[in-house]
């Protein structure tokens, strides 16, 4: 079976950021980064990685959950307000629910597509909010 990290290591910007995966069920993925390498000229966590950060978890918990052959996610929008500079890992967790994953599916399967707003948390080892992500993912059913 092929894990997060395995998905992780594929994508050549994931896998140079030294990603760690902290919990990875059917609804729920937790992934730390490391300061080093992703650090900017004053020494805190660069803006781009924390964007990045927050950005694909969600797309690999949806795979976890599909797959990419009949429906899969893409990512249309993100806002990130950055709260605080950090000078250490960082953490984000991505749930979802088993009705939510339901719904996704049925929705879906019924229009070819959904929106999904989600909103992320990027947050230190000790659980301090540093930055929080809008984002708007797409379902989409694929064409076959």
């Amino acid at each position: 079976m092929t894990t997060p990290a395995d998905h992780m290591n594929k994508i050549p910007t994931l896998s140079h950021m030294g990603l760690k995966v902290l919990t990875n069920t059917k609804n729920c993925l937790k992934v730390e980064m490391p300061l080093e390498g992703n650090s900017n000229h004053v020494g805190a966590t660069y803006a781009g990685a924390m964007l990045t950060l927050a950005e694909f978890p969600f797309g690999l918990l949806f795979f976890n959950r599909f797959g990419l052959d009949e429906v899969y996610p893409v990512v249309g929008e993100m806002t990130i307000r950055y709260l605080a500079p950090s000078m250490g890992a960082l953490t984000v967790e991505v749930t979802v629910s088993d009705e939510e994953w339901d719904e996704i599916e049925k929705t879906t399967r019924e229009n070819g597509k959904m929106k999904l707003p989600r909103e992320v948390e990027i947050k230190d080892t000790e659980g301090n909010v540093k930055a929080v992500v809008k984002a708007m993912y797409f379902s989409l059913l694929a064409k076959k």
